[in-house]
């Protein structure tokens, strides 16, 4: 009378045990329920069935993890979007300014010629004693020379550069009114010892032809090279006479480089100024002095010869007015203003 109960919780315990173990999963000993006080087969005694203990839980159920065991979630910031640099634009190069050219000087169109009067000294000093002809009429006293700045002061005159004149050739460089040049020959002691005080004093420069060996020497009758130097310093204008005083005409060529130029290069060494004008000793030259003379850089030479007219055509020869010892200050103001103005 009980089989048919038992039968039907047996199929219940069946069915428990399939969706316990999941689909497919083989049944074994373990996994039936032992019957407790289970009666002898065939007694017909009731029995009780007690499950085994299973787990506490939902089997299928997955496991899970204790908070102290799960990683705390990293917080994720929002990403911050790095902005890209700005592109700083390259600084605007600022042109420099622009130079303003000097002014160039413009000077009206050169003259073919001028005439201006070139004074021509030798010594100024006293008249020696034993003085031959010569000595006494290339020599004019510190009194006479010094009225003759007077004169020359007092009429308006100013005295120029030889290279002023060339420039006033050349590109048209104005002269000043009345102007005049002063030039002494030989690079005498007394030019040092007088000339130079006196044209210091009446506002007026010279230009003064040098001799090199008497001045290497130290000859006592010559400036010496620590004078000129003075005399430069000064304001006169030191040029070359040669470096001895002889004649240059009908010289071989050697000869005439080591008097012209030689002096030039003497010159400028013990001066550091430019030579620019040769004078021919005692006046005296020819077509291959010239020529020397020319090629060894001077822009002009000047001779004994009388007259004032000034161009560049005759550059290698311009002409001096000769002063003689024996004028007073009538004759010479009668020479002056008897030449071209």
């Amino acid at each position: 009378m009980h089989s048919r109960p038992l039968r039907a919780f047996s199929l219940l315990l069946l069915a428990f045990l399939v969706t316990a173990c999941g689909p497919g999963a083989p049944l074994s000993a373990a996994s039936v329920p032992t019957a407790i006080g289970a009666p002898a087969e065939g007694s017909g005694a009731a029995m009780t069935l007690v499950p085994e203990k299973t787990p506490t839980g939902n089997p299928l159920d997955t496991p899970t993890t204790s908070p102290s065991e799960t990683p705390a979630a990293t917080e994720t910031l929002p990403a911050t979007e790095t902005p890209s640099p700005t592109d700083t634009p390259m600084p605007t190069e600022t042109p420099l300014p622009t130079e303003t050219p000097l002014p160039t000087a413009t000077y009206p169109p050169p003259p073919d010629v001028v005439n201006v009067p070139i004074l021509m000294y030798h010594y100024i000093s006293e008249i020696p004693a034993d003085a031959d002809i010569y000595r006494r009429d290339l020599t004019v006293t510190p009194d006479r020379f010094e009225a003759q700045l007077q004169y020359l002061q007092a009429q308006g005159y100013q005295s120029v550069s030889l290279v002023d004149i060339h420039e006033t050739l050349t590109v048209g460089k104005p002269l000043p009114p009345r102007p005049i040049v002063l030039t002494f020959d030989d690079g005498y002691k007394d030019a040092y010892t007088h000339a130079l005080p006196l044209l210091q004093t009446y506002g007026f420069t010279g230009e003064f032809f040098v001799l090199a060996t008497p001045a290497h020497f130290e000859a006592p009758a010559y400036m010496t090279w620590d004078e000129i130097h003075a005399m430069a310093d000064a304001g006169m204008s030191i040029q070359a006479h040669g470096r001895d005083h002889y004649d240059l005409t009908g010289r071989d060529y050697d000869f005439l480089v080591y008097q012209v130029l030689g002096a030039r290069e003497a010159v400028e060494a013990h001066t550091g100024k430019p030579a620019t004008f040769f004078c021919y000793p005692s006046g005296r030259h020819d077509a291959s002095v010239e020529a020397v003379v020319a090629s060894a850089g001077y822009l002009g030479a000047v001779t004994t010869a009388w007259g004032t007219e000034l161009s560049l055509d005759n550059r290698m020869t311009w002409p001096r007015i000769r002063i003689k010892g024996a004028w007073g200050i009538e004759e010479f103001a009668s020479v002056l203003s008897s030449l071209p103005q």
